[in-house]
């Protein structure tokens, strides 16, 4: 049977899971809500994502001030936006809440990229 190629149109949000690493308890999965973007957006976001990791990298003989800690989560946040706009969880999904999550979870903001990626991808993570 022929296909149109508004049968493959994708869908606006779809549902993809990150695996937040939570101490003592290790990776759990938290379901996202994730924006389609086309090729051209997707460009764009990466650009912005190598442009976070640039502008707030850290060593250890110069690592970040706590007001650069901050702002990073924040920017970390506001990017997620651009990605999801949606979770699982009962609090409400904003920039605040996102940055207190990242806060809290030092490696969330990385588990909820990749899970993007995976879940915008189409690609299954083997065991």
């Amino acid at each position: 049977m022929a296909k149109s190629l508004a049968s493959f149109a994708p869908a606006p949000t779809f549902k993809g899971t990150a695996d937040v690493p939570v101490a003592g308890r290790g990776p759990q999965p938290l379901t996202m809500t994730f924006r389609f973007h086309d090729t051209e957006a997707m460009k764009a976001l990466s650009a912005e994502f190598t442009e976070l990791q640039e502008k707030y990298k850290a060593t250890a003989e110069s690592p970040l001030s706590d007001e650069q800690e901050k702002d990073m989560r924040a920017d970390q946040a506001k990017l997620v936006m651009k990605i999801a706009s949606g979770w699982e969880f009962t609090d409400e999904f904003n920039v605040e809440n996102l940055t207190q999550f990242f806060v809290t979870h030092a490696f969330a903001f990385g588990a909820i990229v990749t899970g993007f990626f995976q879940a915008h991808s189409g690609a299954k993570v083997k065991n």
